[in-house]
Formats: structure tokens, sequence, C-alpha cells
């Protein structure tokens, strides 16, 4: 999974956050960007010491405006250099579509896309595929992998099964 970044093709961010998870160890530190509310990612995935940037125009610490993109890119960008071997979760891609445009998204994917390129890193990008047309899809996915939910290894199958065991 080294020196890639991936687009997870799913409707709800569940695959995505559980690699992400799976990757993160003592050598390996994260930075999770998303819509969702921090402490709630937290509550549901085990994710250590990350550090949780939240897609947000309400100010305030690890807070991030969607609009200020470039912003975010160096902030990745940053992280990447800074850690050498990272992971990378980018959830939001929609939100971020909708505070900019598909073009100056698709750039910023293009762009960390090279970043991590030329490290040991990896970053995940859940999307919705329902959210972008065949056009967006295909430019979006053009230069990464896809990981297409019913993919799911056994292992992680085995973990939904219990997740959702707990709820019946």
């Amino acid at each position: 999974m080294e020196g890639l970044c991936y687009v997870v093709r799913e409707r709800k961010p569940f695959l995505a956050y559980k690699l992400f998870e799976t990757n993160l160890t003592d050598t390996v530190p994260g930075l999770c960007v998303t819509r969702q509310f921090p402490e709630k990612v937290r509550e549901a995935f085990d994710l250590k010491e990350t550090r949780i940037l939240w897609l947000s125009h309400t100010p305030g610490v690890d807070h991030h405006n969607p609009t200020s993109i470039g912003t975010l890119a160096t902030v990745i960008s940053s992280f990447i250099e800074r850690y050498k071997r990272c992971v990378v979760l980018i959830d939001g891609l929609e939100y971020l579509v909708i505070n900019n445009g598909f073009q100056q998204v698709l750039r910023f994917v293009e762009h960390i896309n090279e970043q991590v390129m030329q490290s040991r890193s990896t970053v995940l990008i859940p999307i919705s595929p329902s959210a972008f047309s065949e056009k967006e899809l295909a430019l979006l996915e053009r230069n990464v992998e896809v990981i297409e939910q019913p993919a799911m290894s056994v292992s992680l199958e085995k973990d939904f099964t219990t997740l959702i065991d707990q709820y019946r």
C-alpha cells in the first residue's frame, strides 16, 4: 500500500476508516481529514493519537475551512513530507466539491497523489460514487488505485459482521 493513493468506493466511509485504523502503528502516524465530528470518529474507531482535522466553517482548534483547499493541500503535503511513511484519510471529498467546485478538487487530489507517489505513505479517499457524474469518477480514478466495497478482505468482513451483530 506504500506510495499509493486509493479511492475507496462506498456510500458510507466504513471500509476506508477500517483500513486507516489498521495501518496506524507506533511508527506509522496518521492524519484524518473528515466532515464527521472528530469525537464521533474517535468513538467509532481506534485512532490512537491521530490528528483529526474537521472540515467545518466553524472556527476552532483543528477545524479547517473547506473553502481553504490550498491550505489543506499544504497541511497534508507537509505531513507526508515530515513523516515519510504515514497514512492519510481524506473523508469529505463531496463536501470539498460543494465548497470549491469539481475542477479545483480534482487538482487537489492530483497534487496529493503526486506527493504520496514520492513517499512510502498511503492516502485513502472514500467517495460515494453516486455523488459524482460518470466523467467526474473517471477523472478522479484515472491516476489512483480503486477499492470497491465488495472487495473487502475476509478479516474485515468478519469484523463488519461482528459489528453488525452487536446492533441486532
